[in-house]
């Protein structure tokens, strides 16, 4: 086995929940935030009852008020909620997310507030950082600190801008670090804005984003933004604090400083910064955004802009190659449109840690928790310090390991994840997987669980009772005999070969013959066998991997000297006298052991002399294998093969593999499950297509699998798919379908090169782009059901229905 366990150290992060429209709750938020290691990136979120009017758009639906707080939550992903509101909704209370008061996070001690945190790293132990890192000797370019002081007048806004320390930490970083760090006090103003807010100056903000790296960054050309705002509505300071949440970087421009000359400076450095020439393309380049917030007019913010004067001539075009304008406000809560508006960062601390992982022998792995230097000293004084995520890629493990992990909300799963250490349960299931949150730095064990261990918790938490079938427990010690590596099946001359060996008829191909019948067991000569598998073309695995593997065991022919009928004896049952196994008589082994050939003959062991292709364990295998690694590069699984549900008063959930999938392309991650059902030669039936249609009702948004060993389908599959496929095409969300089906054949099963270089020249120039399940689903319904893309579909769908309302009209 080869594997990685990565684990990163972040920050904890809060979400901070609010009242719509309360300034003081939304200014304690931003003191609460400014005052902790990561707070930059704590989003706020208003605890909508009903969604506000500024929200209603004529082109958007207007979302519910319920779906937009835990949009907010799914983008976000924050680790503990802190309860500023005077009320929370039960669904949040549902959510599994820890929920605190702000005096949890900073408690008062003998009615005085303490100076460190019960939860995260604060802001003095960062500034000691600080100090050792840039002000302990003398630089050449010197940072410089500031804790302005904010006016009444706009005050939230200016507190949104620079953070906010609470009056208890301001005295204890003027007695700490007053004069080691040379701390200033300006009052913030509109005309010391682009002064204040340099290159090298920092700020309560700024200092809460102190030794963080960002990953996983934004769509290309999202970066930067100008926020047109109103500095005196709440709800845009509220906004402008979770746009920059989101890891852009933010230029705010409220309406009342239009005319300043500070803030229209900074527009034109802001600008000039962020274009940025293409290097594959030097024509082209990106610009910055101006976003309009929802209590400003498209009109005085296009006002605005024109009287912008870049030295060249005021054309819309050329206005357009310095910004662009974006009358939305980017919708972070909605799932589909947050990829397209940009997404959301994540930020981790310096520093990572990798174990390698070389043996499945021993799972439970003990490690030290990964903890910022400058937050050692909360050691056994925190709730919370900060937070380790972790990231497992297992490749030939010996059984089916837990890489993914589904987003849930059962106590099942939650007490699979759990280890036997975590009696606080600090463990949850993130954006990225399992996360752990920090307290002490005592070593802590890891269980790295078998994959059927976590969906079938899952499952449990739906209400279904679920283990593996019969097949499924084949298909198990197949892939451990095999130590993880199933490609060893992938090739017709060896699915022919042990098919035979098991008593069924077969080609050379692999393909069984009409009409055959099973038969009894076959021995061949190791040579034979031997021949077969290093002279078959397209053999990956030499003879030897197959015999270290145990996939045959050796024995000798022997005739009964009585019955004169030939039998077979391994090699562990050998004696000076065997029982014939036809007729029951004794006889001496000298003189009856057969002699042709060197006398040795293999016959398959253990699951691999099940016959009919291990009763189809062979293509469930092939199939996992080439979806959960060989068909693309950054995949991560969590795997089961055939399994069976049962749930009280429903019919049984069968399916011959489930997976949890998790893949990332083009900066972009998706997730999600899929269902299949594999055939080896022979064809799928309507009990099949009923059995897998009853899965996708089940689980809306998951794919289905269609496998089989042969090359092509007969027209009444693909008649009953393309029915399938059709109702599993209707728009769902995310631009997803809401089942798509997925088809796979021995083209790309029996195959080591992945799509689309398995396929031919002309379907490869056609279907070039397969970079995620999806777009695979999307490839191979073209191919084989001869069906139009995803888009082309959906495009003529929007097109009759808009016709169909013209015409009401």
């Amino acid at each position: 086995m080869q594997g990685t366990l990565n684990i990163k150290v972040r920050p904890l992060k809060l979400a901070l929940l609010v009242d719509p429209g309360s300034v003081s709750q939304v200014r304690d938020a931003i003191q609460l935030a400014s005052s902790l290691w990561g707070g930059m990136y704590f989003p706020i979120i208003p605890m909508y009852k009903r969604t506000p009017a500024s929200w209603r758009s004529p082109s958007i639906k207007t979302p519910l008020a319920k779906d937009v707080v835990q949009g907010y939550l799914d983008a976000f992903d924050p680790d503990i909620l802190v309860q500023f509101a005077n009320e929370v909704p039960g669904y949040l209370i549902e959510s599994q997310l820890k929920i605190v008061k702000p005096d949890y996070v900073w408690p008062t001690e003998r009615n005085q507030p303490a100076e460190d945190p019960a939860l995260g790293i604060g802001v003095l132990d960062v500034l000691g950082d600080i100090f050792k890192e840039e002000f302990k000797y003398k630089s050449r370019y010197q940072l410089k600190m500031l804790i302005p002081s904010l006016p009444r007048k706009l005050g939230l806004f200016w507190a949104s801008v620079y953070g906010e320390y609470m009056p208890h930490l301001v005295k204890a970083i003027d007695s700490h670090f007053g004069e080691a760090l040379e701390i200033e006090r300006p009052l913030a103003s509109p005309e010391a804005f682009e002064e204040m807010t340099g290159q090298n100056i920092l700020f309560p903000r700024r200092i809460s984003a102190w030794a963080l790296e960002t990953h996983n960054r934004l769509r290309f050309g999202r970066e930067a933004c100008i926020y047109f705002m109103d500095a005196s509505a709440v709800e845009d300071v509220v906004d402008y604090w979770n746009l920059r949440a989101t890891g852009r970087n933010v230029l705010p421009l409220p309406k009342q400083f239009l005319n300043q000359n500070s803030f229209t400076t900074a527009v034109y450095d802001f600008l000039a910064t962020a274009r940025r020439v293409w290097p594959h393309d030097p024509e082209n380049f990106d610009t910055a955004s101006f976003i309009r917030s929802r209590n400003t007019t498209m009109e005085e913010m296009s006002a605005f802009t024109k009287t912008l004067n870049f030295g060249v001539s005021q054309s819309p075009d050329v206005r357009s190659c310095h910004f662009v304008l974006q009358h939305w406000y980017p919708r972070i809560w909605d799932e589909w449109a947050r990829s397209k508006d940009g997404g959301v960062t994540d930020h981790y601390g310096v520093g990572s840690e990798t174990i390698d992982l070389t043996s499945t022998s021993n799972l439970n792995i003990r490690h030290r928790p990964l903890i910022p230097k400058f937050g050692k000293s909360l050691l056994y004084r925190s709730n919370g310090i900060c937070v380790n995520e972790f990231d497992l890629r297992i490749y030939g493990a010996d059984e089916y390991l837990a890489e993914v992990y589904p987003k849930a909300k059962g106590n099942k799963l939650i007490n699979a994840i759990s280890s036997i250490a975590d009696l606080r349960g600090d463990s949850r299931i993130g954006r990225h997987g399992l996360v752990k949150v920090v307290s002490d730095s005592m070593s802590v064990p890891l269980e790295i669980l078998a994959a059927e261990t976590i969906f079938f918790a899952w499952l449990s938490d739906h209400g279904w009772t679920a283990e593996l079938s019969s097949p499924g427990i084949l298909a198990k010690q197949i892939y451990k005999r095999l130590s993880g590596v199933p490609l060893f099946l992938a090739n017709r001359s060896i699915l022919s070969l042990l098919e035979h060996m098991n008593g069924g008829s077969v080609n050379r191909n692999g393909t069984p013959t009409s009409g055959g019948k099973l038969g009894a067991e076959r021995e061949l000569s190791v040579g034979e066998v031997k021949s077969r598998l290093n002279g078959s073309k397209g053999v990956s695995f030499p003879y030897d991997n197959f015999v270290e593997r145990g996939v045959f065991k050796l024995g000798w022919k022997t005739k009964c000297p009585h019955c004169q009928r030939s039998s077979w004896f391994d090699l562990s049952s050998l004696r000076e006298t065997l029982e014939c196994p036809k007729c029951l008589t004794s006889f001496a082994a000298a003189g009856n052991i057969e002699q042709s050939g060197n006398g040795w003959y293999y016959r398959t062991a253990g699951p691999f002399s099940v016959p009919n292709y291990a009763d189809g364990a062979f293509s469930v295998l092939l199939t996992l294998d080439a979806l959960s690694s060989r068909m693309f590069s950054f995949m991560s699984s969590t795997a089961v093969p055939s399994f069976i549900a049962c749930s009280p008063g429903k019919p049984d959930l069968e399916a011959d593999l489930a997976m949890f999938w998790r893949t990332s392309s083009y900066g972009e991650q998706k997730e999600g499950l899929l269902f299949g059902e594999c055939k080896t030669y022979g064809s799928f039936e309507t009990k099949d297509f009923k059995r897998m249609q009853y899965l996708g009702s089940s689980f809306p948004g998951s794919i289905l699998v269609f496998s089989t060993l042969r090359t092509s389908l007969s027209k009444k599959e693909i008649t009953a798919l393309i029915k399938l496929a059709k109702a599993g095409r209707k728009h769902w969300k995310n631009d997803r379908p809401l089942n798509p089906i997925l088809i796979l054949t021995g083209n790309e099963l029996l195959n080591s090169a992945r799509p689309p270089y398995c396929w031919d020249e002309s379907v490869r120039e056609r279907l070039s782009n397969i970079h995620d399940l999806y777009t695979l689903s999307d490839a191979t319904q073209q191919i084989y059901l001869n069906l139009p893309s995803w888009a082309d579909d959906w495009i003529e769908t929007r097109k009759k229905s808009h016709s169909r309302s013209t015409k009401i009209i």
